[in-house]
């Protein structure tokens, strides 16, 4: 990308005129750490301005939105022209962003996430709530946890702590499928995020930046309404995830975004009763706040 190429240049000779080794009689350590530090954080921000107005960022192309329809719901398209449908249910109050699937190999969350679709479009919610049915539809068919480019989209954000490589992908957004999620929080500017997953070590609630309260509700009330698993909050998942949705959307952004994780093999029907009565705890606590 042109303004990683002309950064990285720009870099190196300010880096030489701030901390000149022999002028301070530093060792030199401590100036390149904060250096990258400054560095990674002018990158993650920089990413941001170059999607928003719409440079285009991704090897693997540019994502591609049909726009919301009179009926709610819009289409964009994954890197194989696969389709990713997001339904808007709701056109008043604060706003909450829910995504069904991100995960080609933890296929628990998408049943559910379609499930809860119909109920919310039987019902009148004090929110806008959009949720997009399956970011990852490649990997879903493939059974992957990757997109059709080998990337794993959870990895694939423009956090601070974001990790360049083969599966993060050498750049922030580098998705279309992330660039999709992307202009919906922009877009939509949610007070709350849901992300379906699931684990063998399931079910439970993860959460990222302040949004401990929202993930205590959402575990109590999965775990009253799932009749065969029992639910527990989790405020770790005990390893790294760099560049992950949850980073850059709780930590980074500060939004509260709740990570829900099914067991594998969870019940469709468990699940989905989990899910509608999580949700409906979150957004009432929404609406009061």
């Amino acid at each position: 990308m042109f303004w990683r190429l002309s950064w990285s240049s720009i870099g190196k000779k300010a880096q030489q005129k701030i901390w000149p080794r022999r002028a301070t009689g530093w060792s030199g350590s401590l100036p390149r750490r904060i250096w990258g530090s400054m560095n990674k954080t002018f990158c993650a921000a920089a990413a941001l301005v170059w999607c928003a107005v719409g440079a285009g960022c991704s090897t693997g192309g540019r994502a591609v939105i049909s726009g919301p329809g009179d009926n709610g719901v819009e289409y964009a398209y994954s890197q194989d022209r696969r389709t990713i449908t997001t339904h808007t249910i709701g056109s008043g109050g604060p706003s909450i962003l829910i995504i069904g699937g991100i995960h080609g190999s933890e296929p628990e969350g998408l049943w559910p996430a379609q499930r809860l679709i119909e109920v919310l479009k039987e019902e009148r919610w004090p929110a806008q709530i959009a949720v997009v049915e399956d970011l990852n539809p490649d990997g879903s068919t493939l059974l992957s946890r990757y997109n059709a480019r080998g990337v794993d989209l959870n990895r694939n954000w423009p956090a601070s702590n974001f990790e360049a490589s083969y599966k993060h992908g050498q750049e922030p957004l580098s998705e279309i499928e992330t660039q999709y999620a992307f202009t919906l929080i922009q877009r939509l500017d949610p007070v709350l995020v849901i992300v379906l997953h699931s684990i063998h070590t399931g079910p439970f609630v993860n959460h990222d930046g302040p949004g401990r309260r929202y993930a205590e509700l959402f575990a109590a009330a999965a775990d009253e309404a799932d009749a065969v698993y029992t639910w527990s909050l989790r405020t770790d998942m005990g390893y790294d995830t760099p560049g992950s949705m949850g980073s850059f959307v709780g930590v980074d952004r500060g939004t509260p975004i709740l990570t829900i994780e099914f067991d594998r093999g969870h019940d469709e029907q468990s699940a989905t009763a989990a899910l509608v009565a999580g949700v409906r705890a979150v957004v009432g606590e929404v609406v009061l706040r």
